[in-house]
């Protein structure tokens, strides 16, 4: 119980606010007094109206904290990347799976408070996902918004992913000046991004290894429905493919954009390593492999000049993928087999060091001239080792050093 003439002109006012609140009307400072007066000067506030007051009041500053923090959140955002601004036309079609940043939204809740809360739309993950694979996702660029439109590599990532899903409704686009241009393009960009990477790429578990694709576009369509059917950004753990993307079979343009397409869109998650089919001496043996060879592949898509255009550019982002992978310290990934020591092997870790000595660009067969010719013989045991029969392990292996 509260006296309004106690309290003055303060008491008043605050008496007025709360008999309005106990009557389910809005706050009004040039309202009368609604609560009920016992004709003593004292009124009565329920209990009930002064919850609800305290209620809107605090649900006031919750939101304006919510748009600090939304703001600020935007702002972080925009600071922590250097990608190309982008913006979503009203046009485009719904995206698929997609590393995205770090989009905060305000939403209501669906208990009966109807509380406002934030929700990060980023933290949405298979129902595998560990939180390592969490953290890398949150590592990614987020994608910025401009009056320009989808950025070229976004939008070249896009029609590279919409051919995959559905290539029989692609024919024209494959055959096209722009997919030869976004083959150069992508090339060029994923150069880039495997310059920074050692011979030799370090990663944790789970991971999921992949052997030989050649040109199957169906095994990967198998793989992408079975493995990362929710996509490659959304599921659980790292990537890792053998080597050997091209040759023998007919699709061998479409494997290498998508995989490379994907090797762009997550460069920390997909590792591709080097098969000895990734050298200009295998995939440009036409006389061998006929109309099932890389270069054979490139010329009837592209023409002449055009296709073979494609395929040194290919060749030249083949020269500087990594030669092997060590999951969590223990699980050592290689196309070919174990390479044979060039230092001391008492020394530990030596065959790893000599893999990581190996020149950021190898041409490995043929070798540029720059290539040491020891460490080519690292490289080209890498792709090219295969077991030994039992009949060679007895004549032909050095029994000092097992090679």
């Amino acid at each position: 119980m509260l006296s309004s003439t106690g309290l003055g002109p303060l008491g008043s006012t605050f008496n007025r606010r709360r008999s309005a609140t106990n009557n389910n009307d809005p706050p009004s400072s040039s309202a009368g007094p609604a609560s009920h007066n016992n004709g003593s000067g004292m009124i009565n506030v329920s209990d009930k109206g002064r919850s609800k007051s305290l209620l809107r009041e605090r649900d006031a500053k919750i939101t304006a904290l919510e748009k600090e923090v939304l703001s600020l959140r935007n702002q972080i955002s925009n600071l922590s990347t250097a990608e190309p601004a982008i913006t979503y036309g009203s046009g485009n079609k719904k995206k698929n799976l997609t590393p995205y940043g770090n989009t905060v939204r305000v939403s209501t809740s669906k208990c009966s408070a109807k509380r406002r809360q934030l929700l990060a739309e980023r933290a949405r993950m298979g129902r595998n996902a560990s939180i390592a694979t969490q953290k890398a996702l949150n590592d990614l660029p987020d994608d910025q918004m401009t009056n320009g439109g989808f950025s070229s590599q976004q939008a070249l990532i896009d029609r590279i992913q919409d051919m995959f899903r559905s290539p029989h409704e692609h024919v024209a686009y494959l055959k096209s000046e722009q997919f030869a241009k976004d083959m150069l393009k992508l090339n060029k960009k994923v150069r880039a991004v495997l310059e920074d990477e050692p011979r030799c790429v370090f990663l944790q578990s789970p991971a999921y290894v992949f052997g030989d694709i050649h040109g199957n576009l169906e095994d990967l369509h198998f793989f992408s429905d079975n493995v990362w059917n929710l996509g490659m950004s959304l599921t659980a753990g790292n990537f890792v493919f053998l080597g050997d993307y091209v040759d023998r079979g007919m699709s061998c343009l479409e494997v290498v954009s998508y995989l490379l397409a994907m090797k762009l869109m997550l460069p920390h998650k997909v590792f591709l390593l080097r098969g000895n089919h990734e050298t200009r001496d295998v995939n440009g043996w036409e006389e061998h492999y006929g109309a099932r060879s890389y270069i054979a592949q490139c010329r009837e898509r592209f023409g002449e000049e055009i296709g073979y255009k494609i395929w040194e550019s290919t060749n030249a982002t083949f020269d500087r993928l990594p030669l092997a992978a060590v999951v969590d310290q223990d699980i050592f990934c290689v196309h070919g087999g174990i390479p044979r020591p060039i230092s001391d092997s008492s020394v530990e870790g030596g065959r790893i060091k000599d893999i990581l000595n190996v020149s950021k660009v190898a041409g490995i067969n043929p070798p540029y001239e720059h290539e040491d010719d020891n460490y080519q013989q690292v490289a080209s045991d890498c792709i090219w080792s295969d077991p030994a029969s039992e009949e060679q392990e007895q004549y032909s292996v050095d029994r000092r050093t097992g090679y």
